[in-house]
């Protein structure tokens, strides 16, 4: 690839040189006419359609370079993958064929799951797949099944070819899906769409598949599909990514030192996440303080983005339409951020976006024209960016961090609804981690002690946990269990609501330490999983254990219960006594707040 830019028209005419004969060969018996019109019927949709889908996802907009895209390979800095099938040190194609042609992307908001897929896309190219990039949002504002979203996409792409062509290409197995984005469906959509996609695969099976997704415990249940994780940024990618990045030099050089001097380490769960690296950057130099906090992190990004000179125009600062201050912008914002979110909504029409602001400004009873904000919101304050048509986040994570605030400055009664109403997006995002940091008392006494309440007597727990209770909340939560290449996997019952054993894992993750919980209090997880595979699983097969034939005298059952493991004894033992310790906790609060009032 070149530095600056790809010559589109070079490699659509390679692309179909390379694949025109195998074209021809099946479509011969659909296409009518003479075979040397059909070869040039052929050529030319080809050619129109690589060359525009080439132009099109060669080139993108990111967190740091929103007014023009820009050619991918001029910032993407090629990643990892690792799952239960292996590692992948560079993602390719032919890496990931090799495995699976069916693939499950997923990592966490700005690890770089779309730009990875535009990667793909060209490097799909190369390996002689005709790529049809497919953004799942897109069918939030649709009635479409997938086939005719991928119909409609080919089209849309210039490709002219009818659909009679495409169900046969589909049949012999031409195509390269790359559907990007999953976790931004609808949750009315996801069932649905999940289904299609399985279907898809099972009778399109000579094709390559990969979704992009933040992780899902949905994907447990799609044994065709292999899941792979985005390895976190090394040292040396971090550096490369931020030698990429179009910002002052001096800044990036002082900011590379400090980086292999040992900030890299002390910071690496946030400095091996790009979009957080590239905040970091944005940041650095304006506040000493190098938070340990995501959601102070996202503050300081917002405060820079709000007052900061611009890095690559020297001293040139955006003059506000609006002249809102720092804090009632950021309000507006996050009454802006919670009804899109609301909607699953991460791009806008204009006119949408508009509304979405006047409602605001109605919320919170302040003034201003909204025409002015939006035109702040996209290029004073860079919160917002113009994607074609339409208005988009310059981040997604950024919807959520202002969703959280907009939760935590709300009214008690209000909060209550709010989190109850977005409780089933538990683990697809990070807005109840960010609440966690910015009000954990507010998540403990409106989530996390209810919902513990309530398993506990939906297990008929009274006292000691027993294996009784374990393989009750097994079923209650479980539709099986799989050991698979080495590791134990739980495959959630797919029902309305936020299940248990999310909130289980959640409230250990977060408030663990107040009890002093550790996962594997004898042995490892490494030993548990050895152990498992060897007595259950020896021939290494795969074992699938449907939870509901079990029995406490399974000697599965006892495996897990006994295991110090997620699913285990001690886990559900653990959690129910945190639930106690947070009590107390909200008791002694409410006690000595009636000391200061009363007396």
């Amino acid at each position: 690839m070149g530095d600056n830019d790809i010559d589109v028209n070079k490699i659509a005419a390679e692309f179909v040189q390379q694949n025109i004969e195998h074209f021809y060969h099946t479509s011969k018996d659909i296409l009518k006419g003479a075979a040397d019109s059909v070869r040039l019927k052929l050529s030319r949709s080809y050619k129109d359609y690589i060359g525009c889908v080439a132009g099109r996802y060669s080139k993108a907009k990111s967190f740091f370079i929103r007014d023009e895209p820009t050619y991918l390979y001029n910032f993407y800095v090629p990643m990892g993958l690792t799952g239960v099938n292996g590692e992948v040190t560079d993602a390719s194609i032919a890496a990931l064929e090799s495995r699976n042609r069916f693939v499950v992307i997923t990592g966490s908001g700005g690890s770089g799951k779309s730009m990875m897929m535009r990667h793909l896309l060209l490097d799909g190219l190369q390996a002689n797949r005709v790529p049809v990039f497919l953004e799942l949002r897109e069918l939030n504002q649709t009635q479409l099944s997938l086939k005719e979203f991928i119909q409609n996409t080919l089209h849309l792409n210039n490709f002219a070819l009818d659909n009679e062509y495409i169900e046969k290409a589909l049949k012999v197995g031409h195509f390269l899906l790359l559907f990007d984005g999953f976790d931004e469906l609808a949750s009315s959509l996801r069932k649905t769409i999940s289904k299609e996609l399985l279907d898809l695969a099972k009778s399109y099976e000579k094709n390559l598949i990969c979704v992009s997704s933040r992780p899902d415990n949905e994907f447990s249940g799609w044994s065709a599909f292999s899941v792979f994780r985005i390895r976190s940024l090394n040292l040396l990618q971090a550096c490369e990514l931020i030698e990429r990045l179009p910002f002052d030099s001096d800044l990036k050089g002082k900011f590379l030192h400090e980086l292999k001097g040992g900030l890299f380490n002390t910071h690496e769960s946030f400095l091996s996440n790009p979009l957080l690296l590239s905040i970091m950057l944005l940041t650095y130099g304006q506040s000493a303080d190098i938070p340990s906090k995501l959601n102070v992190f996202y503050n300081q990004a917002y405060e820079a983005l709000f007052q900061r000179h611009d890095a690559l125009k020297g001293a040139f600062q955006r003059v506000r339409q609006s002249k809102l201050d720092i804090q009632d912008f950021a309000r507006v914002f996050a009454a802006f951020s919670i009804q899109t979110y609301d909607k699953r909504m991460f791009q806008m029409t204009r006119s949408d976006a508009l509304d979405y602001v006047e409602k605001s400004k109605r919320i919170l009873q302040v003034k201003f024209d909204a025409n002015d904000y939006l035109l702040d919101a996209e290029q004073a304050v860079c919160l917002l960016i113009e994607d074609g048509l339409l208005i988009a986040f310059a981040h997604r994570s950024f919807q959520e961090y202002f969703v959280a605030r907009f939760i935590c400055d709300s009214k008690p009664e209000v909060q209550e609804k709010l989190i109850d109403r977005y409780s089933n997006h538990f683990i697809m995002d990070s807005v109840f981690d960010l609440l966690s940091e910015m009000n954990p008392e507010l998540i403990e006494r409106c989530l996390i002690i209810p919902r513990l309440e309530h398993l506990q007597k939906r297990l008929k727990i009274t006292r000691k946990v027993g294996i009784t209770h374990f393989l009750r909340y097994l079923k209650s939560e479980f539709e099986t269990i799989e050991i698979r290449n080495g590791n134990v996997i739980g495959t959630q019952k797919s029902k309305p609501g936020l299940s248990y054993g999310s909130v289980v894992s959640f409230a250990l993750r977060h408030w663990g330490d107040l009890i002093d919980f550790k996962f594997f209090t004898t042995g490892t997880e490494a030993d548990f999983k050895k152990y498992l595979t060897e007595k259950h699983d020896p021939h290494r097969k795969d074992v699938v254990i449907k939870v509901s034939e079990l029995t406490y005298r399974d000697e599965i059952v006892r495996d897990l219960a006994s295991s110090g493991g997620f699913f285990s004894i001690h886990s559900l033992t653990s959690v129910l006594k945190l639930k106690e310790a947070l009590i107390r906790k909200h008791q002694e609060i409410g006690a000595t707040l009636d000391e200061i009032l009363l007396s």
